[in-house]
């Protein structure tokens, strides 16, 4: 982990020898405390040792479990992978707004966390008001106050980075990137990745780093003030 560059830790601690997984555990927790977050998927077995295991992945921040022989045809598991790569940009892109989901409505915030982890299930403006339990114009009104960009804005920029890290991955192609991120065609996708960041699907990956781009959308995911309009 110290030596290679990765974006996502597929985690068996079992493999082997059952008895060792405390141990294998234990290293695992003191590495990540001195390391940069990542994602980390669980990969067990369905034992008794393996769930316990389970237990210590999750306080480890695991974001996906996936059970041996029950969901990891390659398929599947290439799925939770994905998931748990948008899953911890997601995560890292919340902390970032902070202080600004801080001064929303408890429902409003958790309508942004699901539109950032799972942009696909949010693909309008009207679905992230019904997700937020409220109206339109009191969901503007609230992203006005808090600071946050309006939320077509926001919308954009969750697809965008379920998109990047599907691109990244280097084993999705446009269309299946654009499908997957909610996106309504592969020409949208790349209209607004270009928007965002200048790239195009094929050169974002290359010239972005998962952070550097992350930097780009937390800035476009807060309210430029008046003031400092061009």
């Amino acid at each position: 982990m110290r030596q290679w560059t990765y974006d996502v830790l597929v985690v068996d601690p079992c493999v082997g020898d059952e008895r060792l997984a405390p141990i294998r555990l234990r290293d695992l927790a003191n590495a990540l405390d001195t390391l940069p977050p990542r994602a980390v998927v669980g990969y067990v077995s369905v034992t008794a040792n393996s769930i316990r295991a389970v237990q210590a992945l999750s306080r480890l921040g695991a974001l996906e479990i996936v059970i041996r022989g029950v969901d990891d045809a390659p398929s599947a598991l290439a799925t939770a992978i994905r998931r748990a790569l948008t899953a911890h940009s997601a995560n890292k892109l919340t902390a970032s707004l902070g202080p600004s989901l801080a001064r929303l409505p408890p429902s409003v915030t958790e309508a942004l966390q699901l539109m950032l982890r799972s942009p696909e299930q949010l693909r309008s403006v009207s679905d992230l008001v019904i997700a937020a339990k409220t109206t339109r114009r009191s969901l503007d009104r609230w992203l006005a106050r808090a600071g946050l960009a309006p939320a077509r804005t926001l919308l954009a920029c969750a697809r965008a980075n379920a998109a990047f890290h599907l691109l990244a991955a280097g084993r999705v192609g446009r269309s299946q990137a654009a499908a997957l991120a909610g996106y309504s065609s592969a020409r949208s996708l790349a209209r607004e990745l270009h928007a965002i960041v200048g790239c195009s699907p094929s050169a974002v990956a290359e010239r972005l780093t998962s952070d550097a781009f992350t930097k780009a959308l937390s800035r476009r995911l807060v309210r430029v003030p008046a003031a400092c309009r061009d």
